[in-house]
Parts: C-alpha cells; structure tokens; sequence
C-alpha cells in the first residue's frame, strides 16, 4: 500500500454482535473487525487493515465502536462514498455509520480519551417479546433500586478495579482505571446502566452490573463495594453479567464530552427515529 499521499479516516461503527465472536479477527471464528476489513478491501481494491478502540467480548453490541486506518493513497474516492459503498455489501447486522478524515498521528485507540458502556436489563414479571432476549439481562425476581443506586453511587473514582473484573492474558497491565460517571434509568420495564470511565479491564462493565443486581437482589450490601475494591482477584460473590446486554455506546476524543454525557434511549432502539424514551431519572456519580 502506499503511504506517500497518505490520508488517515475514522470509521464510527454500529453493530449487532449476536453473530459473532467479537470485535478482533481470530483464526477460527466470525469477527465483527475481519467481516469489515473483507468489505472494505473489496471496496478499495486492496488489503486493508483497521486499528479498533475497544475489543467488545462475543455477543456484545455496539453503537459506536470507532476504528482508524489509511486507504490507498491512489484511491481518490470521497469519505462519504466511501461509507454508501461499505454499507452496500456489508451484512445488515454491522453498519458504518460515518467517516472522517483525522490526522496523519491519530489512532482510534490511543488517542481515545474514555468510552461509555450501556447494560440494559429487563425487570418485568414476564418478558414477553419475543425480540428483546437477545438486547437484555431478564429479571422477573423484584429489583431493588434504591439499593443499587446506594452502590452505584460509591463505584466512580480512581482505583483498582481488579475486584469487578475477570482475569486474562492482560491482567498484568495496570488495573488502576478511573470510572467518572456511573447512570441508572428507567425505561418501562427496562433499567439502563451507563458507566463512563477512561478505560476498562477485562468484563469490568459485566462484573459491575452483575455485582448491582446482587445488590439489587439483597444478596450483597450496597456498602460491600469498598470490600470488592479491596480484593485483587476476581471476586466470587456475584456473577458475571451474561454479553446479550451490553452495549459500547460511546467513544469519547474529548474530555469534556463524558461529563454531560447519558444514555438517552434504551440502546437497541437509538436509531430509530422516534422520540426519546428514557424517564425517571436515577443517575449517580
């Protein structure tokens, strides 16, 4: 490929996860990054490799996965273009929603500044759509939200998180992560847990959720959060949140966008065009 009239773009990414083992290309199972690198290099004519910001887990979704990467200097199509053409031999459950030009130095992952993740669970007595299994965590057992939002309130700040994640091949980076914002909402029968932090360890956002509908359940303390952050190993006293819920809403280049920054629909619907569902507030951080 070559680079000497390089141009660099940001792709910003939707897509539904249920069929695929994650975001990152492995050798033996479908990939949201190997479906797209396939597609784009059939649009450009050569091989493309992306660069992602976030590595969702299998069965997760995203709203916003973001990606950077250059394309082939002798290739003059417009960024515009370029996304209509992508999406036209892509499968529907993956979609570029935009594409930008960045400079030359930007990378999606290094120079992001923080991500919102969305969880989504269903607090009904009985779900009885047959459409939502696959976008949410059912509860039919009462939730306490009160509770949760008491536990909610103590997760933000700097600390090690090792005590609200799972240990991986990476478990030796640094656990210390800062958690700016964590939101809970209400939307019918649903509960919306937004958390905004700089970074995350590995599951973090599903171990956290896990650990707030423990509380939410009354079989851990609001209280016991200081005592999971005090753990250095994964802790056994709750579970972990299954990935059908959870959703990369948001990648964050600028600070100042996280502080204002809260889910406004539940996330499966986001692009639809309909009003604003969210109500009764119930955020903390």
């Amino acid at each position: 490929m070559s680079t000497k009239t390089a141009r660099n773009w940001l792709l910003r990414i939707a897509y539904d996860g249920s069929a695929y083992f994650g975001w990152q290309t492995q050798i033996t199972h479908p990939t949201v990054q190997e479906v797209l690198e396939d597609r784009m290099s059939r649009v450009l004519g050569d091989s493309i490799r992306i660069h992602g910001c976030s590595r969702t887990d299998r069965g997760v979704h995203a709203l916003d996965q973001t990606a950077s990467f250059t394309p082939p200097a002798d290739n003059g199509i417009p960024a515009d273009n370029f996304r209509r053409a992508v999406n036209a031999v892509l499968p529907p459950d993956i979609r570029v929603r935009s594409v930008e030009p960045v400079p030359p130095e930007f990378h999606a992952r290094h120079d992001a500044a923080g991500k919102a993740y969305t969880y989504v669970l269903f607090s009904g007595r009985e779900l009885t759509s047959p459409f939502c299994a696959r976008y949410c965590w059912q509860h039919t057992r009462p939730l306490d939200i009160a509770a949760m939002r008491h536990a909610a309130a103590l997760l933000p700040g700097t600390h090690d998180y090792t005590g609200f994640a799972v240990k991986s091949k990476e478990s030796d980076r640094d656990p210390v992560k800062t958690l700016y914002a964590v939101h809970m909402k209400k939307a019918a029968s649903f509960v919306v847990i937004t958390v905004i932090g700089n970074a995350f360890l590995y599951r973090m956002v599903r171990r956290l959720t896990g650990f707030l509908v423990a509380v939410g359940h009354g079989t851990i303390a609001p209280d016991a959060v200081a005592l999971v952050l005090q753990q250095h190993e994964s802790s056994p006293s709750f579970d972990t949140a299954p990935p059908q819920g959870l959703f990369l809403e948001r990648v964050f280049y600028a600070a100042a966008d996280m502080a204002p920054h809260t889910a406004r629909q539940l996330p499966f619907l986001a692009f639809l065009d309909i009003p604003d569902t969210m109500s009764d507030d119930i955020h903390a951080e």
